[in-house]
């Protein structure tokens, strides 16, 4: 009876012992698992990051007012023409045997620029924002290795003269200002100068944040502020 008793305690404190083991193994694997869980779960749901909806409208103009202009827009042009005189007598009677004659061409590039230093802004809230701008203006820049005497038919008793060219290439220059004019620069260059505006804002701030609006004014009145 005494044998039997001894070899169910021992019997008894390999069960407590095995249930006890049981026990740690199962905490430590709750453990585990619940930080497993917590890892997980931050890494997929980072915490929210707070944004602000408001943006520096003052820092982002003197940037784009630190650029000091803006070529808005462009356009190529060529005139090839004929020009040519007589002498006269007393600036009324052609001479005869005078006639002199030459083909020009003159080529070059008109630029229609925006006087960004001259900017002055306000903004609406946070959600709009108008500048006001200088009306754009033209700069006529001649391509001079394209441009030139094509075919000259001098005359000895009225030679071509330095004069005579300059005042071609004159009225060349004019004649494409005022082509480009009529052809609509100026207004493509201010629509292109609000659509760069606009870019500039949308990468600051985020898209469609931020609307940009663009009054225009006489040069005199473009005085820089805010």
């Amino acid at each position: 009876m005494t044998n039997e008793n001894g070899l169910l305690a021992k019997l008894m404190r390999g069960k407590t012992f095995a249930i006890r083991k049981s026990v740690v193994f199962a905490l430590i694997g709750g453990i585990l698992i619940g930080s497993g869980s917590v890892l997980f779960f931050q890494w997929y749901n980072p915490r929210d990051v707070p944004k602000s909806s408001a943006f520096d409208a003052s820092l982002i103009m003197n940037r784009i007012v630190d650029r000091n202009e803006m070529v808005a827009a462009s356009q190529d042009y060529t005139i090839v023409e004929k020009a040519g005189d007589r002498n006269k007598l007393f600036d009324l009677i052609e001479i005869p045997f005078t006639q002199n004659s030459f083909w020009y061409r003159y080529s070059g590039v008109i630029e229609a620029t925006v006087d960004l230093s001259a900017a002055r802004w306000n903004t609406k809230g946070e959600t709009a924002i108008t500048v006001v701008l200088p009306e754009p203006t033209t700069q006529n820049i001649p391509d001079m290795n394209v441009s030139g005497v094509l075919e000259e038919r001098n005359n000895i008793l009225n030679p071509i003269h330095v004069e005579d060219v300059d005042a071609f290439q004159r009225d060349c220059i004019a004649k494409s200002d005022q082509q480009a004019k009529e052809g609509g620069l100026l207004e493509q260059a201010k629509e292109n100068a609000r659509v760069n505006l606009q870019d500039m804002f949308d990468i600051a701030c985020g898209k469609d944040v931020c609307k940009v609006e663009v009054e225009w004014v006489d040069q005199e009145d473009g005085l820089k502020g805010e």
